[in-house]
């Protein structure tokens, strides 16, 4: 419903500030519905979701087949069973009964360390004694 509005304030030759005849409140110009309807909006450009989504996926492909480079043909022995009472070193493999086999990327302060695993990045502790 458009309703009548008295124009308060101009910038060049548009309307600013209105205020509503009806209940008279004063508030920035919108245009009225009618106006608005008959705008027509710009066509979709190529590059939205669809694309978003394909290069989350190749960032995922990518992560994967690091982690994978990294893990594949080491040996059970390599791993080191992930315990929080333990300190690790960057490059370091683990292995963690609920996530998996990983390597460690970063010794972050605060006793922490950043493991890369398959699903991803964790943050978890180390050298808590």
């Amino acid at each position: 419903m458009d309703l009548g509005h008295r124009i308060v304030a101009m910038v060049s030759s548009r309307p600013k500030r209105v205020i509503c005849l009806t209940c008279g409140s004063e508030h920035n110009y919108r245009a009225p519905a009618s106006a608005r309807d008959k705008v027509k909006r710009a066509p979709r450009t190529p590059g939205g979701a669809a694309e978003r989504a394909t290069v989350k996926a190749r960032a995922e492909a990518d992560r994967v087949n690091s982690w994978e480079s990294r893990i594949a043909g080491q040996a059970n022995d390599a791993f080191v069973r992930y315990s929080m009472d333990k300190t690790f070193a960057p490059g370091q493999l683990i292995n963690h009964k609920k996530f998996g086999e990983g390597y460690v990327v970063t010794v972050l302060e605060d006793c922490k360390i950043e493991i890369m695993f398959r699903d991803g990045m964790k943050t978890l502790a180390h050298g808590q004694v």
